[in-house]
């Protein structure tokens, strides 16, 4: 199956991601070392990707991320919703059963992927590409929705979903074990060892020329992979256990616990206890606190011993809220979902399965509610809001230290969000 474009589409369900898809793409979650599109461009590296989403959203992302030119031709064209993990098991998966099906010398050579008659992925030849146009952008994920009578269906075993964030936190690990492949900087053993540093398993440990690691630091990989990234700063006394993920320019202070499943993404500063947890970039957690089964957007700071709770005492499955909208997530783990431009003072308490929306100021007694609006100013229920000229000049300041510039769609998709938010928690109108 020769591909020469992906169509990454956002799945109408794209909301479920919330808090994160309230500034994001669907296809910019971070599965591990990677975010989800560059981790196709990284299995793909020929292959240019074409993204078709929520329009705000799609130029917001488009203004931040270099891309490939964003028009179709005459060419083979994987059709892939972005709530399928893009791990290369599947692909490959994909690719031998295609390839044995057109064997068949069937006419039509284009095919639909499902599971159990359910809709995967599409494969679109050139030769079957009539018109190709920006419309063709919008038209073809309907072939997966509505028109995939129109050709062969070849059936694949089921492929791991992103429904929502906390499915990240059962595939962090694999996908931090995986993308090592793409890491060929591999440490100078014996130079660390003179500087008192610790390697465990030092065959699965990727450390970059221009990270530093400081003496006392453990970097122990015998559960799994270990990649410190370009720039990265690991200070004194830090212990680092595998699978984990440290991103460009991050920095873990002196005497950090990071256990195992964790990413912290580019310009992050991480201290205290992590555990099976995403940072998406950005964000700091400077101080002693626990964070654990937690997702965290970016430009997020989390204030002195602030912790979350991530298993209820009566070892029960957790429920979140979403637009008050209560959803049972299976599990026992889950911790803190985190939007956007939110803070937390020192001593703030999460309690399990806590949602809170972008540019919040979060100050409680206690532990706080298991839904937090945007905007809210404490964060308690009946709180006050964060007035969104007053968010924005923060967001501003807080970006320019980072040599970063709000834009335009950017600030568009923030007073966006305080529009839903303010008659449905503040009673405004």
């Amino acid at each position: 199956m020769k591909i020469d474009a992906i169509l990454l589409y956002e799945s109408p369900n794209v909301t479920s991601l919330y808090p994160f898809t309230i500034m994001h793409c669907g296809w910019e979650i971070r599965l591990g070392s990677f975010l989800y599109f560059e981790k196709i461009q990284k299995l793909f590296p020929d292959a240019k990707i074409i993204y078709n989403g929520r329009e705000k959203h799609l130029e917001s992302f488009l203004n931040r991320y270099s891309t490939h030119p964003q028009n179709l031709e005459k060419e083979n064209i994987l059709i892939l919703n972005s709530t399928i993990l893009p791990e290369k098991e599947f692909f490959d998966s994909l690719s031998e059963l295609y390839d044995q099906h057109i064997k068949q010398d069937l006419i039509s050579k284009s095919a639909l992927f499902v599971h159990q008659g359910q809709p995967v992925a599409a494969f679109m030849t050139a030769e079957d590409i009539i018109n190709p146009s920006d419309i063709d952008k919008h038209f073809l994920p309907k072939i997966l929705t509505d028109f995939g009578r129109l050709v062969p269906n070849i059936e694949i075993p089921r492929p791991k979903l992103l429904n929502f964030l906390w499915d990240t936190f059962d595939n962090v690990g694999n996908e931090i074990n995986e993308s090592i492949a793409f890491y060929t900087c591999q440490p100078d053993v014996q130079k660390f060892l003179d500087s008192g540093v610790r390697l465990v398993n030092t065959d699965k440990i990727r450390i970059c020329d221009t990270a530093h690691v400081s003496p006392g630091v453990v970097l122990d990989a015998s559960g799994g992979c270990i990649i410190i990234d370009r720039n990265a700063y690991i200070m004194a006394n830090a212990v680092i256990m595998g699978p984990c993920y440290i991103g460009e320019n991050s920095t873990i202070k002196i005497g950090a616990k990071i256990y195992g499943n964790t990413a912290i993404g580019p310009h992050c500063k991480v201290g205290g206890e992590v555990e099976n947890s995403i940072i998406q970039g950005y964000s700091n957690k400077q101080h002693e606190g626990f964070l654990g089964h937690s997702y965290i957007s970016e430009w997020v700071n989390l204030g002195a011993d602030t912790n979350t709770s991530d298993l209820k005492n009566t070892y029960s499955n957790i429920s979140v809220n979403f637009y008050k909208q209560e959803i049972d997530t299976g599990r026992m783990f889950v911790g803190l979902l985190c939007g956007d431009h939110t803070k937390t003072a020192i001593n703030t308490s999460f309690t399990t399965g806590t949602v809170a929306g972008i540019c919040g100021i979060i100050v409680a007694d206690g532990f706080l509610p298991n839904y937090i609006p945007s905007f809210a100013w404490r964060g308690v229920k009946s709180c006050s809001f964060y007035k969104p000229d007053r968010a924005i000049e923060t967001v501003k300041i807080v970006m320019a230290r980072r040599g970063k510039e709000l834009t335009q769609i950017e600030e568009t998709l923030i007073r966006e969000e305080f529009e839903n938010a303010k008659s449905l928690f503040y009673n405004l109108v």
